[in-house]
């Protein structure tokens, strides 16, 4: 195998570098590129070797977290990733009008009214009751994300941005309800920080 066929996908390893500290992204992204080969290297298949590189990546979410702030901040912005991302799904769905776009239309909709929802009540009215209404959405978003990422995995063609926005989607959801739990954690530097 060549080098190029060795490498993990060229967006997670961007998605990684994006999740590291600066001082940290040369040896960290080459330390899991030759883990990665050496995974591949023994015969467990590119989609095993995918996942067990997405689930190394993962594992730097809560690292990033800490170090940006807050899980509102987290959560403003993942929530302004979907909407783009459910409002250019959208906009396709409508354009291409391939059988069945209406069903994808409404989840696309009500994809990026969640969003929208999300992103007014905790720019307009942090601490509302409209705070409450978060869990539903999360929940929601929750199962159209598992249900994106477990047919993708199962297509014959990998879609890397549609992967890209269902784990968008687990992760706004995640973080909807933690923000609404007001759960106190320990980051990875000791300190505790109010989610």
């Amino acid at each position: 195998m060549s080098a190029a066929t060795q490498a993990p996908p060229r967006w997670a390893e961007v998605v990684l570098e994006w999740l590291l500290a600066a001082r940290d992204r040369e040896t960290v992204a080459g330390d899991l590129r030759e883990e990665y080969a050496e995974y591949l290297g023994s015969r467990r298949g590119r989609l095993l070797s995918n996942l067990w590189y997405l689930r190394e990546v993962w594992s730097f979410v809560p690292g990033f977290i800490s170090r940006r702030g807050s899980i509102k901040k987290s959560l403003l912005f993942v929530s302004f990733f979907t909407l783009a991302a459910a409002c250019w799904l959208t906009l396709m769905e409508i354009l291409l009008r391939h059988s069945g776009y209406l069903l994808r239309v409404g989840v696309g909709v009500s994809i990026a009214l969640i969003s929208l929802a999300t992103i007014a009540i905790l720019i307009f009215k942090p601490g509302s009751r409209g705070e409450r209404w978060l869990w539903a959405g999360a929940l929601i978003l929750i199962g159209l994300g598992g249900q994106a990422f477990l047919h993708n995995a199962q297509a014959a063609h990998f879609e890397g941005f549609i992967f890209l926005i269902s784990v968008a989607l687990l992760f706004q959801g995640v973080l909807m309800l933690l923000h609404r739990g007001g759960m106190t954690v320990i980051c990875r530097d000791g300190r505790l920080d109010c989610l």
